[in-house]
């Protein structure tokens, strides 16, 4: 390993690890989270790329010995742990190509169990857990299918908006919301709202420390009567 260069290595190792990043990058788009640091790719593509490699030596190991068993020889052979230690085995392609499509694949897999908090649904099957499985308290309460219409109050304007939550998102301390069937009403601090006008459709983008307060209205339709 001495004498390989340091260009050659890192593309060897990019080479060699390709199913892990493709799988890293499949999950990353595919989910909804923080953005992740370097150091948490690196390890997440370090980990899926073995578990690929894996998966490939297993359905290896299976044709050879089902060909052992009919009688037959078979040439296939995992080279990744050879390939990885020693520089002087050259890297099969076929291999990584197959591993690549593996990591797809369990990069899909792994996308529909996060999406769908599996984990989180059966540690609370089983009263080992009580986490709901999403990123924090705005994605827990927009993904509830309890919520549907809300009061957003602006404490700055005192303006009052009504509406169905249409979409939303989230990106580290910004806030996305769109609420559709909007009405629109002004705070006179009376006691009472004075319905200013209406919109069909009306985009909030603020930041956690903004001065709004969320109202969540289970009324529905009631309002619109």
């Amino acid at each position: 390993m001495s004498n390989i260069g340091f260009t050659e290595l890192t593309v060897r190792l990019l080479f060699l690890f390709l199913p892990g990043i493709v799988s890293t990058i499949i999950i990353d788009t595919l989910t909804s989270h923080r953005r992740n640091q370097l150091f948490h790719f690196v390890i997440h593509s370090f980990l899926l790329g073995v578990a690929s490699y894996f998966v490939v030596f297993l359905l290896v190991s299976l044709i050879n010995y089902s060909a052992q068993l009919l009688g037959r020889y078979s040439t296939l052979k995992s080279t990744f742990m050879d390939s990885l230690l020693n520089n002087d085995v050259q890297i099969n392609v076929i291999e990584v190509f197959l591993s690549t499509v593996v990591g797809a694949l369990l990069a899909i897999l792994f996308v529909a169990i996060i999406n769908q908090k599996i984990l989180y649904k059966i540690s609370n099957w089983l009263h080992i857990s009580n986490k709901h499985g999403d990123e924090d308290i705005w994605e827990f309460l927009f993904n509830s299918n309890d919520v549907e219409w809300v009061n957003i109050r602006d404490l700055e304007s005192k303006i009052v908006y009504q509406g169905a939550v249409s979409a939303f998102s989230h990106k580290d301390d910004n806030r996305e919301l769109v609420l559709s069937q909007v009405k629109v009403f002004k705070d006179d601090e009376s006691g009472e709202l004075r319905e200013l006008y209406d919109m069909s459709f009306v985009y909030f983008n603020f930041d956690v420390n903004s001065k709004i307060i969320i109202e969540i209205d289970k009324r529905g339709e009631e309002n619109d009567e």
